[in-house]
């Protein structure tokens, strides 16, 4: 009796393992392609062929206004990564949320692709980061509109 309870915790510590391995991997992963994805947008704002590429069609964007965009992409998108490697908290989430959403150039980019990135939202994670923005969003958009 006791050899099998031994080999049963023995199992269960070693898959625990094996969860907790897991995990670390996906958000060394995560947090990798968060850091490509912002030397992706470094790149774009400094080259002005490959921002053109780039550009919404119809040009209603100065290039001014879009690299304004790109760079509200990159703060939110390394808050995002944050949250997911779990070095935020909702709680604190919400506080850096309300501080990015109290700036126009944040107000705007969730404006234009907030539906956008709710699309792309692959797990309860992203749902949850965007949800939290969201709030914030709509909190500040709605004073905007009583005080106007």
């Amino acid at each position: 009796m006791k050899t099998s309870h031994s080999v049963l915790v023995a199992t269960v510590v070693g898959a625990a393992g094996l969860v907790l391995s897991e995990r670390q991997n996906q958000r060394r992963l995560a947090l990798q392609a968060a850091e490509m994805h912002q030397s992706w947008i470094a790149g774009l704002e400094t080259n002005p062929e490959m921002l053109a590429l780039w550009t919404l069609p119809g040009g209603e964007l100065s290039d001014g206004e879009y690299r304004n965009l790109l760079h509200a992409n990159r703060l939110i998108s390394f808050v995002a990564a944050k949250f997911r490697a779990g070095l935020l908290d909702r709680g604190s989430l919400r506080v850096q949320a309300r501080w990015l959403m109290e700036r126009e150039i944040a107000r705007t980019y969730w404006q234009k692709y907030g539906g956008f990135r709710e699309e792309e939202a692959v797990d309860r994670k992203d749902r949850a980061f965007n949800s939290i923005l969201d709030d914030e969003y709509t909190a500040l958009a709605d004073k905007d509109t009583v005080t106007a």
